[in-house]
């Protein structure tokens, strides 16, 4: 029988490449997308979604799908005056970062199921430690990776072992949006990104690794490559919050672009 997923985010760097790994494997694949004119590869059919309510959850699952890949995400990439997030942009990004997946992982436990079904939310390394830089895309993923977290276990044993909510957890990838975080950063901090951005992965090579590790691990959460600076940061966040809240406070004056030389 020939393998269902559905993966939303189609048009996405990262989602049209999973797409087509999974055609490679000869599965059928349904692309999810926002776009009403939206043309582009790594699907066998094309559905078009807002991905906000519950119906709209509920026609992923009438595909009866073996797979749902949560791909669709949002980054800030526009700021307010003084760096300060956009309004608009918290709302749409909290709703699709975490809501809109948060929705899907319970409409999932409504589905009677005689085999496994794997939702797989797309995360994020960010999840580690909240960001003066990034602080609305952060906590989005911070909240996806606690939702799935805490509310996978109940959703497994409801659905007599059937339905496995897990998160894997990639960090930069090459391509446009991944220059997106530089909107705060000042000229220092930006070389910092760089660095960043010139090595990260293709999305091809990324989408391979999680496509094999959703096939073939059985862990609940996985991590591409996560960096020892995001890893110390992560550790200090979890058992000392007040000093890296501190931390975050010094680090903005000195990687800011709207912070003034008087002010450091």
């Amino acid at each position: 029988m020939k393998k269902t997923v559905v993966i939303t985010g189609i048009s996405g760097t990262l989602g049209s490449a999973l797409g087509k790994v999974y055609l490679q494997q000869g599965a059928h694949v349904v692309g999810v997308t926002r776009q009403l004119d939206f043309q582009g590869e790594g699907y066998s059919e094309l559905c078009i979604s807002p991905q906000e309510t519950i119906e709209d959850a509920q026609k992923l699952f009438s595909y009866d799908p073996d797979v749902v890949i949560l791909n669709a995400g949002q980054i800030e990439t526009e700021v307010g005056e003084g760096g300060v997030p956009l309004v608009e942009l918290v709302e749409s990004m909290n709703r699709v970062n975490y809501t809109w997946p948060a929705v899907v992982a319970v409409e999932a436990a409504r589905h009677k199921r005689d085999r496994p079904l794997d939702v797989i939310a797309i995360g994020s390394i960010a999840d580690g430690s909240p960001s003066c830089f990034g602080p609305v895309y952060h906590s989005g993923k911070i909240a996806l990776h606690y939702y799935f977290s805490g509310v996978g276990p109940i959703v497994y044993y409801s659905s007599d072992k059937m339905i496995r909510l897990r998160l894997y957890r990639p960090g930069v990838i090459a391509g446009p949006l991944a220059w997106a975080p530089v909107n705060r950063l000042n000229e220092k901090a930006y070389k910092i990104r760089e660095n960043r951005v010139n090595s990260a992965p293709s999305a091809d090579h990324v989408a391979e690794t999680i496509v094999n590790w959703i096939e073939r691990s059985k862990q609940w959460v996985g991590t591409y490559d996560e960096p020892f600076s995001f890893k110390i940061f992560k550790y200090i966040f979890a058992l000392f919050p007040n000093e890296f809240y501190r931390l975050q406070l010094l680090g903005w004056p000195r990687g800011s672009k709207f912070v003034k030389p008087a002010e450091k």
